[in-house]
């Protein structure tokens, strides 16, 4: 008898549930409207049969900026970094069409497999409007301010962006770094962050400049705020750590640290200690602007939530997070396959609020692996999941999860 609409099956050599170290063999799963009812070994009429494939739950890209989605290659020379960012800022007020580059972003991370994605919105009004097959969205607000009048215009800022995305996608607030947001506005962040439930993100110790600015008020970063004539030498007080703004972000109800590139042991400790904050790591990103070794096998060793994300076409060549995790595969030699897997999927579900595996009572949804010359390759170890000749499918993605 064939199965109704509400009703499917899928068979798979392979299956990773998101919670296990071990692959399943020879799995169906089962599902009912949409929601998984049964995952068995046994033979199951009509099934589908994916063959030798694997099943892993659905991929999450925790940061993009998608406005430089139109971009057919990164803004170069990506150092020294200040030059960089006057690029970005360049080429964000020459774009023409800022809507059909974030189509474009949104289009490219569905044919990328991804199933959610956290967006830093900068623009306004630009819909951000997705069809089943696209990926869930967590649009973060972007919030700069310099000077007292800046800070002030923040507020209204947040009105309408909660006003005009409620009942559509899942949002949260980004405080860009601690370069363009004044104390006073970050602590005001957190607070409309704790009033309203939203989850925030921020750019931290994302570069040495960005340290020796906040430590001695010195370097690159300050060089260039003075030649804008934004420059307070009062904002940021002599000895400031990362620690410092870990400790007023901590207080939100959900944190997505961007980068976190030159976090000490102190500062990995503290998040240790704060499963509400996570790491979004951008393993091509981080390489394009030379940076010295990221420490995200220790934040994983120590406890700390480390997710991955791609950043933007202005310092990646696209949105394709598998390729980020083939990147990352390949510089550790394959050795923590398993973990690598994890920062993609249920790490970045656990970083975005969402506690989303591969089980009876969630949402039918995974992600597929393929050998891209060897359809009858066996995945026989962690490593040939993540192999530089394999490609991804997502199955039912559907924007299951709402808001």
């Amino acid at each position: 008898m064939p199965e109704s609409n509400s009703r499917q099956s899928v068979k798979v050599a392979y299956l990773w549930d998101g919670i296990s170290s071990t692959l399943r063999e020879n799995v169906t799963l089962i599902s009912e409207q949409g929601i998984i009812t049964e995952m068995t070994t046994n033979r199951v009429d009509g099934a589908v049969n994916l063959g030798n494939a694997v099943i892993i739950p659905p991929l999450v890209n925790v940061h993009a900026h998608l406005e430089f989605s139109h971009l057919k290659q990164p803004l170069s020379p990506a150092l020294p970094f200040t030059n960089w960012i006057g690029k970005t800022i360049a080429d964000r007020r020459a774009n023409p069409d800022v809507q059909h580059s974030i189509n474009s972003g949104i289009a490219e991370s569905a044919n990328a497999g991804v199933a959610m994605l956290g967006e830093i919105v900068t623009h306004s009004p630009v819909n951000y409007v997705t069809k089943k097959t696209d990926p869930s969205l967590l649009l973060f607000r972007e919030l700069i301010g310099l000077t007292p009048a800046a800070v002030k215009e923040q507020k209204e800022i947040v009105t309408t962006f909660l006003k005009q995305y409620q009942n559509q996608h899942s949002l949260g607030l980004s405080p860009h770094a601690p370069y363009t947001v004044r104390p006073e506005l970050l602590k005001q962040s957190i607070e409309w962050a704790c009033q309203f439930k939203l989850p925030v993100t921020m750019h931290l110790a994302e570069t040495r400049a960005e340290l020796e600015l906040m430590n001695s008020g010195t370097g690159e970063i300050v060089e260039m705020l003075q030649r804008l004539d934004l420059w307070d030498s009062q904002m940021i007080e002599s000895g400031t750590k990362p620690l410092d703004y870990l400790r007023i972000l901590s207080q939100a109800p959900l944190v997505i640290l961007a980068h976190g590139n030159y976090l000490n042991d102190e500062e990995i400790d503290f998040l240790a200690c704060k499963p509400q904050m996570s790491i979004a790591y951008c393993p091509r990103t981080h390489a394009f602007f030379q940076h010295d070794k990221h420490r995200w096998r220790e934040m994983s060793e120590a406890g700390v939530n480390v997710a991955l994300g791609t950043d933007g076409r202005g310092s990646n060549p696209d949105l394709d997070l598998w390729k980020e995790v083939q990147f990352l595969g390949k510089i550790s030699q394959s050795r923590d396959a398993e973990q690598i897997l994890r920062m993609a999927t249920v790490n970045g579900w656990q970083a975005c609020g969402k506690p989303v595996r591969i089980e009876v009572g969630q949402q039918a949804c995974w992600t597929v692996i393929r050998h891209q010359e060897n359809p009858t390759k066996r995945f026989s170890a962690w490593e040939d999941l993540i192999g530089q000749q394999t490609y991804v499918e997502t199955v039912n993605h559907a924007g299951l999860w709402g808001k």
